[in-house]
């Protein structure tokens, strides 16, 4: 038996062991869910302008609001926001949110959409760059414009730069003047096939008042082309540029684009798909903003931890109790080999406890059914301990040597315990794509925790039984096996 192999691999356990520890130890916890540690539950119901019909793309028009919801909760640091719709209503939960009024306001806000001539871009390491908003704080904190005012506004999020001081991605920031047009002015907004490179890009209509300023800016921003200037007009939405497209060469200076239709290209150097995918993008967008949906709270409440909190608690205490006694269930049964299996499942919940608390800092939150999933993985763990125990107690009662027996009765018990964990994983991630809600978390646990399984056991238990039977720890005696005179005697008698 080459031991350089097991001794490496338990090498890496341990220094995962330590390193697991370690991370637990300077204070990272796991996010809880709204079920665990509480927030804000609330259900949007849109309301269209007083006289407007159903718009035909309206299923599109509220996914597009949802995303404006979305990123306004985003800004906010939520750690695993729960954004969906439920029919024509919008259904929000934020764990963790105590303040209900800044939510609500932040949320219930219709967007505002406007266009402006872009003054000067402004990107990472510019000397102007710390003039104007933070561009990761939250919305309600980034101030409100006014139609008439300039200022300093963040690029969208999908516009972003290394930053030469830091290397790290930043977004673009513009300086814009007043409002030439808002949404109300657009009377629609479509995706078109373009010429050329141009393989998608956006068809605007405006009412007769946005036609007459369209021509008016677009004029003005022709003549600063052909000054030399670059001539751009900010599409904003939410105090956000999503857009700085330029005047086209064709576009003639003093005379602008007339007529109260125009094309808004998009996707300069992107893929086909992508330009596609950026002009519905925008002219959702501009949509959005010519037909704002409000947002009116059919309900919203704050919703207190106390029941998930109480269970969770309880469920502490019933699971400590219960691995307790499981623990020392094993140990007397399979002695040593029980030992190896205590310390499997130990450091599972290590590994889990620690891996979850990592995926809080990227907005996991760990929720009540999530829990659920866990406890039946240590079940199937623990399961995984007994199987390779009672091989090895086979292999041993028809004979074979305990080194042997330790071999061949990972091979069989890896194979059983590959075939179930695959199974469980299957069904796991299944349950993860087709489900929703806090099913979702149910799954994604039992998944992760199925996988872990198997590594912990082929990296951990594999190598830790090996290296007891070589070093002559384990013997017949403390593996349970049967006398093997007592076999020979009672065969004699049959």
């Amino acid at each position: 038996m080459d031991k350089r192999p097991i001794v490496a691999s338990l090498a890496v356990v341990l220094l995962l062991t330590i390193a697991a520890s370690t991370f637990l130890g300077l204070g990272f916890r796991p996010n809880l869910g709204l079920d665990l540690q509480g927030g804000i539950s609330a259900i949007y119901t849109p309301q269209l302008p007083e006289g407007e019909e159903e718009p035909e793309d309206f299923d599109e028009i509220l996914d597009e609001t949802i995303e404006v919801i979305r990123e306004r909760v985003d800004s906010l640091g939520v750690a695993e926001p729960e954004i969906s719709r439920s029919g024509d209503d919008v259904q929000v939960q934020l764990p963790g949110i105590a303040d209900a009024d800044r939510v609500q306001e932040i949320i219930g806000t219709t967007a505002q959409l406007s266009f402006r001539r872009v003054v000067e871009e402004i990107p990472p390491g510019h000397e102007r760059y710390d003039e104007g908003p933070d561009c990761d704080a939250p919305v309600d904190e980034r101030g409100e414009l006014s139609d008439d005012e300039s200022a300093i506004l963040c690029g969208s999020s999908d516009e972003t730069i290394p930053d030469p001081d830091t290397g790290e991605e930043a977004r673009i920031k513009y300086e814009v003047g007043p409002a030439e047009l808002t949404g109300s002015q657009v009377d629609d907004a479509f995706t078109q096939v373009g010429q050329g490179q141009e393989a998608f890009n956006v068809g605007l209509s405006l009412d007769s008042q946005g036609a007459e300023a369209f021509a008016e800016v677009t004029s003005d921003l022709a003549c600063e082309r052909d000054a030399g200037r670059e001539g751009r007009f900010a599409i904003v939405l939410d105090g956000v540029v999503e857009s700085a497209p330029g005047v086209n060469p064709g576009v003639a200076c003093g005379v602008g684009i007339t007529g109260g239709d125009a094309t808004i290209t998009t996707g300069a150097g992107l893929s086909r798909d992508e330009q596609e995918e950026e002009a519905g993008d925008l002219a959702l967008v501009l949509r959005t903003g010519a037909l704002p949906i409000s947002l009116e709270a059919s309900t919203f409440q704050n919703v207190s931890p106390t029941l998930g909190a109480e269970s969770l608690r309880s469920g502490i205490i019933a699971g400590i109790i219960g691995l307790v006694l499981v623990a020392g269930w094993l140990i007397w049964f399979y002695r040593w080999v029980g030992v190896v299996a205590v310390a499997e499942v130990s450091l599972y919940g290590l590994f889990v406890i620690a891996g979850i608390a990592a995926m809080g800092e990227v907005g996991f939150a760990l929720t009540l059914a999530g829990v659920a999933g866990i406890i039946v993985s240590i079940g199937i763990t623990g399961d995984s301990a007994v199987i390779f125990a009672e091989r090895i107690r086979d292999e041993v009662n028809l004979g074979k040597t305990v080194r042997t027996a330790v071999v061949r009765a990972h091979h069989s018990a890896w194979r059983t315990n590959l075939t179930g964990n695959t199974v469980t994983l299957a069904a796991a991630t299944i349950l993860y794509f087709l489900a929703v809600g806090p099913v979702r978390g149910f799954a994604l646990m039992l998944g992760v925790s199925s996988v872990l399984d198997l590594l912990i056991m082929y990296f951990f238990a594999r190598p830790a039984v090996y290296l007891l039977a070589d070093k002559g720890v384990l013997t017949r005696k403390n593996v349970g096996a049967s006398d093997p005179s007592a076999r020979v005697m009672a065969g004699a008698r049959a």
